[in-house]
């Protein structure tokens, strides 16, 4: 039994980062995005585009941030609550953006993308949107508002974005890389959504993989390796392996370049999706769990504080029928905190129940229905599993059941 090893959550460098814009210990290395994420926001240049991301988040992790804060999700999510003088310094941008460039406005939007406030950036580009003059402008907004439409589930908005991207490109308007990145973004989102039209698709497998050979993007390493990580998701798709591992070569040798000239954590980043994608490759592609395994050890040996590192290796785990040691390393995840505690929770408690430790998993049940009160799915599995082990905190479980469903049928 399990039932005294519940993971405590910890207040990573993640969750200081989505409520502060810094993390409070420069000394203790903070996981990639983190880094990433103060860097972009420090070194941004009022007067040109191109603000750079490493991982964009719904909205729904910032709530879940501010649960672990106990702070109201409003107030976070507003903008409202500056605990540090870095959020004040965006707060007050986004306060007086009447007063901003369009460049600065964009890169506004651009950072409140980057810390999970998407529905302020999406007021910043509206507002924004009339004033974009020329093919570039036009296209640094479009870019920013398909960003947010993808990750909000809009392919009418996408499509509609992405079309004024690719006006843009063909303008001859757009830098080489910032054109490539756009390309890896139809390529993407067309095969994981069709977010874009079939057009546009194929007009970015081509065009992409003209600017990659070009003089002018293979200078820049960073986009060169995100275009073939992205490509390489067209060959998987196929079950073609040997393609599949040419492109995600391609990759790594193009992050492993970025990193030699300018060892940041954006450059790391890429070699930390690479490793994800590496990943995803040996679990669906070649089925090799030996292969799935070494990446994800790779994974989590690059970002050793990052709680997904360690979801990522137990998803792998838990597809090949190890369900004990998918549930011990969703267990590593929770410890490690934000992102993603309460989904990591809600694997954790599945895996351990397929592992047979029924006690292990109500314990994580009891911790997620704490977390997250009045959710459905935590309720009736929780008290499943404590009626199986004839557990008294099943009383409990079936007593906030009725609770919710008392709001439900008031409403």
């Amino acid at each position: 039994m399990q039932w005294d090893r519940r993971p405590a959550i910890t207040r990573s460098a993640f969750q200081e980062v989505l409520i502060g814009l810094e993390y409070g210990d420069r000394e203790h290395p903070a996981d990639i995005f983190s880094r990433a994420c103060v860097e972009s926001f420090e070194e941004s240049d009022g007067t040109r585009f191109g603000y750079r991301f490493t991982q964009v988040f719904e909205a729904t992790v910032l709530h879940e941030v501010a649960v672990l804060e106990q702070v109201p999700s409003e107030r976070v999510a507003r903008l409202d609550h500056r605990p540090t003088a870095t959020m004040r310094r965006l707060g007050e941008a986004l306060d007086h953006r009447a007063d901003l460039t369009l460049v600065q406005r964009v890169n506004l939007a651009s950072a409140l993308i980057s810390v999970a406030r998407p529905a302020l950036a999406d007021t910043v580009l509206t507002e924004v949107r009339p004033l974009a003059a020329g093919h570039r402008e036009r296209f640094e907004v479009a870019w920013l508002t398909f960003v947010l439409a993808n990750r909000q589930d809009d392919p009418r908005r996408s499509a509609e974005a992405f079309a004024v991207m690719r006006d843009a490109i063909t303008a001859g308007e757009v830098p080489p890389g910032r054109a490539l990145d756009a390309c890896a973004q139809g390529v993407v989102w067309y095969l994981k959504r069709q977010e874009v039209t079939h057009d546009d698709f194929v007009w970015s497998v081509r065009v992409g993989n003209a600017l990659a050979q070009r003089a002018e993007t293979a200078g820049d390493p960073a986009t060169v390796s995100s275009w073939y990580r992205g490509l390489a998701m067209l060959p998987a798709a196929r079950g073609m392996a040997e393609r599949t591992r040419s492109y995600m070569e391609s990759a790594r040798a193009a992050a492993e370049e970025t990193i030699q000239r300018r060892p940041r954590a954006y450059a790391l980043n890429l070699m930390k999706t690479y490793h994800e994608s590496s990943l995803k490759e040996h679990m669906y592609v070649t089925r090799d769990v030996d292969a799935a395994v070494e990446s994800g050890h790779a994974l989590i040996a690059l970002d050793p504080e990052w709680s997904i590192s360690y979801g990522e290796l137990a998803e792998a785990y838990a597809r090949f029928g190890q369900c004990r040691k998918a549930a011990e390393l969703y267990d590593v995840a929770v410890s490690k905190g934000a992102p993603y505690v309460g989904h990591h929770l809600l694997k954790a408690a599945a895996s351990w129940e397929k592992a047979g430790e029924p006690a292990s998993a109500l314990a994580r049940y009891e911790d997620l229905a704490a977390l997250v009160p009045g959710n459905a799915e935590v309720l009736t599995s929780g008290l499943a599993c404590a009626r199986r082990l004839a557990h008294p905190s099943a009383r409990a479980f079936e007593a906030a059941l009725e609770r919710l469903d008392a709001v439900r049928a008031a409403s």
